[in-house]
């Protein structure tokens, strides 16, 4: 059964304001167009809850998400009608109609009015409230928690539902189970009825099943009771399911209409703070247009008022609006279009500084004036703009200063008059020097070039200088001496330091100088100066590497296709080898063995190795008289040196043949020794000694068989290394170039140094690289003391005179900035809360929108429990058909003890013995009688006894048991019955053989409950003698076979007591 998934809630305190809530809800509603529903099982308390510190976190619900939406929507609302309130409030309190108006004179102020006038109040046409839409809010919110409420009981109901339906299917199935296990015990106990030994046995195997029948009605009567317990509680737990999910759908659909109803009436609040934001905006868009000259001034006062110290390029723009927006166009007059104020910037930034003013004139002339401001009249306040005009001379003072300078002044900051300069001037203490005027006062001379030879970083430097090309100028350097220069023509002669390093290398030193000498020369004749020779000689080395090798010959045997037995089973007469790997293992032992012999049976081949390379390339083919075998081919190289047979003798050997000859003269085996000596001497030349014979002793000669070593030297390397590798690569040219193949114990004995010396020169020498002639300055005088004077125009005058145009302290200027702030800031204020109340609105439209996507989230989203109804209801069934089932067998069982009790007469038939030849003395066919013995006698009839049909009860059932019975195997006797024989026929009528052959037949007789078999005479009294078969049974139980004669006589008494008379037959 699906469950729903619930989100734990936020807060406890929200459950107790939501049981007040409900508590209200019917007087909510009643202000409602729709209705709210009363909330069941919520809320928490802390009753019972003796630490009051303890935090009981309440269980989450299935409405939670929706219900925190409606809270959010509630308190966004409620903003919103705050926000709303306020502004109507403001707007009715501050909007003059007539104060803002647009350029066709519309009055805007009066829309503002009108626009106003619909908020928060629905009893002017068009108009809205959102406390309506609140108070739908909070019914939304109300009927959210009775949702809750309904969806908590419904789940609870449905949890009982489901634990009652479990119950019963599990009550049902268990019953089915018992009732099954009945009917299988049953089933067998009949099957041990069938199968009993004894009448005892059987007995008692149908009193188990008469046990295990009841026991079955019992359990199952039980199971049938806690079953319909079950049922019922689940019916009653289903119809308040059905009934609360009723009124949750009907909750939701509560709190749905509501929210619909709060969406609807901010739609309405939203259109109408919409409208009042967009006229506060056009009535403000109008001030802003009317005043946005004073606007501009305002803004740009309260920058330079609001930042640190006093910044210049904030009062210059402050400046510049003041000019275009109030001074020119309201106090001078100037309506032109195209008034620009731009600031140039003097040369120190300070005084020379003024504003540039161009506009076109009511004429069309273009009129340009100048202006400049300083901060305060007396320069005490860093607040307050003053405002003068320039003069032309001050704006263009670098030429008025050179050409009509208002006065001079010296370096010192002394005024000297214009008069008293053109004196110096006339006088030559004062020079005009670059469009300036200096006094010259004392000057000292300077050699700057004269002839000389001056050396150089990396050469020489010839300088001539050419009087007759001198001549005088006057300048002013950066330092501010006057300068009086005198310039000639200098020529100027370059050498570069240079060297020529001879790449030639010269046999001998007279080669080499003769060469030098011819080099110097044409290097003097390059113009070159100052040539010296340096003569080199150096020694190189190379080196040869010397080496022994023995050369190497190769014979090669090819094999094609040679057959190599495969032995393809384990048979004993299956000759060869399983793979191709030992086939040409095999192959090549042979190959090689074969051709290593033939080397070495060559008495001057030196055998040094065999190699192969075959491999399987095929098979034969597969015949009927022979299985197919391996093919293999490829090559058997050898490879082998040359053997070298010599006589030697004493010059063979040298010191050593003294050495060799003392052996013998001492008498010692000489064989090893001399093949050692001769060995070494082999060894030596790089060969391998292989026997000596030593025959002709007596001759002073021997003949000995080696393996000779040859010696090779490399070509000239640069170092020894290179050399003594070469060794290897060297031996192997010289041995093919010999004629043989490869080469053998190579080896590399030493190196040879070979020295190389040649000769050569150097030359270091002046190289002209250069030559020029330039008329430059030779000599100067410097008068340091020299003072430059400075024409100077006198800046601000007007300002200095007292000719101030405005300042921001005059009452006009100070009136046409501040009213329009004040308007300005009305109209902005106004429109901003407009527009927070209106994003108020839209922002409360989005919760409300949130809350009703929740509220339909939970109309889609939540699982209804009357599906899990349905799912518990196919339990229930099954759990009816599994209690029907139950009944089906109880009935079965039932069934079954009938057939137990059939089984059992069956059995006791079976178990009843035949009746013993003879007839007792009484008379034919019956038990005792007036002339009974206990002994019987030869010849006396038959005795035909019945077992006894028993009635089904609990209590122990009696049978009749033959007298007279030879050889009877042992009886068990069940209590409070007759004794029983074993054995006995399986058919209900036993035929006894008489002594004359005669056949008889005796039907069965029932014996009712604790009733005797019948007899054709009265029951013996309790000291009546017993009958043969009592003894017999006593002779073979003992004391239990007595017990049961014991009880057997109480039942006879206990039966004449009741009859008080004889008993029937």
């Amino acid at each position: 059964m699906e469950r729903k998934n619930h989100m734990r809630k936020n807060s406890k305190n929200e459950k107790v304001i939501r049981a007040m809530a409900i508590g209200i809800s019917a007087m909510l509603m009643a202000s409602s167009p729709l209705t709210a529903l009363a909330a069941e099982g919520e809320g928490n308390s802390s009753e019972g809850n003796e630490d009051k510190n303890i935090t009981v976190t309440p269980e989450a619900g299935v409405c939670d998400q929706a219900e925190a939406a409606a809270k959010d929507a509630d308190k966004a609302v409620e903003g919103a009608e705050k926000s709303a309130a306020d502004v109507k409030s403001e707007v009715a309190d501050q909007v003059v109609a007539g104060e803002a108006k647009d350029t066709q004179g519309k009055d805007l102020s009066q829309a503002v009015l009108d626009a106003n006038a619909k908020v928060e109040d629905k009893t002017v046409e068009g108009g809205s409230s959102l406390k309506d839409a609140e108070s739908a809010v909070e019914n939304a919110d109300t009927a959210l928690g009775v949702a809750e409420a309904k969806d908590k009981l419904s789940d609870a109901e449905l949890d009982k539902a489901a634990e009652e339906a479990d119950k019963a299917g599990q009550t049902a199935e268990e019953a089915k189970d018992a009732m099954q296990a009945a009917q299988d015990k049953v089933n067998g106990q009949i099957e041990n009825i069938k199968d009993a030994a004894s009448i005892t046995d059987a007995n008692a195997a149908y009193e188990e099943a008469k046990k295990t029948t009841d026991q079955a009605q019992a359990d199952f009567d039980a199971k049938l009771g806690e079953y319909n317990t079950a049922k019922t509680a689940y019916e009653e737990a289903a119809q308040k399911v059905a009934a609360y999910e009723k009124a949750y759908e009907e909750a939701v659909n509560s709190a749905d209409a509501n929210a619909e109803a709060a969406a609807a009436e901010l739609e309405a609040a939203k259109t109408n703070a919409e409208a009042l934001a967009k006229a506060l905006e056009a009535a403000k868009k109008a001030v802003d247009t009317s005043v946005k000259g004073a606007m501009d001034i305002a803004d740009k006062e309260a920058l330079t008022q609001g930042d640190n110290g006093l910044n210049w390029k904030n009062e210059d723009q402050l400046f510049i609006s003041i000019m275009q927006n109030y001074y020119l166009p309201e106090v001078q007059k100037i309506t032109a279009d195209d008034i620009k104020v731009v600031r140039r910037q003097g040369e120190d930034n300070n005084t020379k500084n003024y504003f540039e003013v161009t506009y076109t004139d009511e004429n069309g002339n273009k009129q340009t004036k100048y202006y400049n401001y300083v901060m305060d009249d007396k320069q005490t306040s860093k607040d307050n703009i003053v405002i003068f005009e320039k003069r032309i001379e001050e704006v263009n003072w670098k030429t008025a200063q050179e050409t009509n300078p208002d006065q001079y002044v010296k370096e010192n900051g002394d005024t000297i008059t214009v008069s008293e300069v053109e004196k110096g001037l006339k006088d030559g203490t004062i020079i005009a020097v670059d469009g300036k005027k200096v006094i010259k006062n004392d000057g000292t001379e300077s050699i700057i070039i004269s002839d000389n030879n001056q050396k150089t970083e990396n050469g020489e430097v010839d300088t001539d200088v050419n009087e007759a090309t001198e001549k005088e100028s006057w300048k002013l350097d950066e330092n501010g001496n006057l300068i009086k220069t005198v310039t000639a023509d200098v020529t100027t002669i370059t050498y570069t330091d240079a060297k020529f390093t001879s790449t030639e290398q010269y046999q001998t030193e007279a080669e080499r100088d003769a060469a030098a000498a011819a080099k110097e020369k044409d290097l003097k004749d390059a113009a070159g100066k100052d040539v010296t020779v340096t003569g080199t000689e150096k020694t190189d080395y190379t080196y040869t590497g010397n080496g022994t090798y023995i050369p190497t010959f190769t014979k090669t045997v090819n094999v094609k296709d040679e057959e190599v037995e495969w032995k393809h089973t384990d048979k004993k007469t299956d000759y060869g080898v399983r793979t191709e790997e030992e086939a040409v293992a095999k192959v090549t032992k042979e190959q090689e063995k074969a051709l290593s012999n033939k080397i070495n049976d060559d008495d001057d081949l030196y055998l040094i190795g065999v190699s192969s390379d075959l491999k399987v390339t095929g098979y034969t083919e597969d015949h009927w008289y022979d299985d197919s075998d391996f093919l293999v081919s490829g090559t058997v190289s050898a490879t082998y040196a040359k053997v070298t047979k010599k006589t030697v003798d004493q010059s063979t050997f040298g010191s050593l043949w003294n050495d060799i000859k003392a052996l013998f003269g001492k008498g010692e085996a000489t064989n090893k020794k001399l093949e050692d000596a001769a060995r070494k001497a082999v060894e030596a030349e790089g060969g391998i000694f292989l026997s000596a014979h030593w025959d002709d002793w007596k001759f002073g000669k021997a003949t000995i068989r080696y393996v000779a070593g040859v010696s090779v030297k490399t070509d000239e390397k640069t170092t020894a290394a290179e050399a003594q590798n070469a060794v290897q690569d060297a031996a192997l040219a010289q041995a093919k170039a010999n004629g043989a193949t490869g080469v053998y114990n190579v080896k590399t004995t030493d190196t040879d140094t070979i020295a190389h010396t040649s000769y050569s020169y150097e030359i270091d020498y002046l190289e002209k690289t250069g030559e020029t002639t330039t008329n430059t300055a030779v000599r100067t005088e410097t008068y340091a003391n020299a003072e430059v004077l400075t024409g100077q125009i006198i800046q601000n005058l007007n300002y200095i005179q007292g000719n101030i145009k405005l300042t921001q302290k005059d009452t006009e200027y100070r009136k046409f900035v501040d009213d329009a702030k004040a308007l300005t800031q009305k109209y902005q204020k106004l429109l901003q809360d407009a527009q927070d109340a209106q994003k108020d609105v839209v922002a409360a439209q989005g919760k409300v929108e949130e809350l009703k996507a929740e509220i339909e989230a939970l109309k889609s989203n939540r699982t209804s429990n009357l599906g899990a109804l349905k799912e518990l209801e196919g339990k229930l069934a099954v759990a009816e058909q599994n209690k029907k089932d139950a009944e089906d067998t109880l009935k079965e069982i039932l069934g079954s003890l009938d057939e137990a009790g059939g089984e059992l007469d069956k059995v006791i038939e079976r178990l009843t013995p035949a009746p013993t030849p003879g007839t007792p003395a009484g008379g034919e066919g019956e038990i005792g009688g007036a002339g009974d013995t206990e002994e019987g006698g030869a010849g006396e009839a038959a005795i035909v006894v019945t077992p006894v049909a028993l009635a089904a009860a609990p209590a122990a059932q009696a049978t009749v048991v033959a007298q007279n019975q030879a050889a009877a195997p042992v009886v068990q006797i069940a209590d409070e019955a007759a004794p029983l024989a074993e054995a006995a026929p399986a058919n209900t009528q036993e035929t006894v053989q008489a002594g004359s052959d005669k056949e008889e037949t005796k039907e069965a007789v029932n014996i009712e409950e604790e009733d005797v078999p019948l007899a054709d005479v009265a029951v013996e009294s309790e000291h009546a003698k017993m009958s043969w078969w009592w003894w017999l049974i006593i002779l073979i139980l003992g004391a239990t076979g007595y017990e049961m004669y014991k009880k057997h006589n109480e039942k006879k008494l206990k039966a004449q007591a009741e009859n008080a008379g004889d008993i029937e037959e």
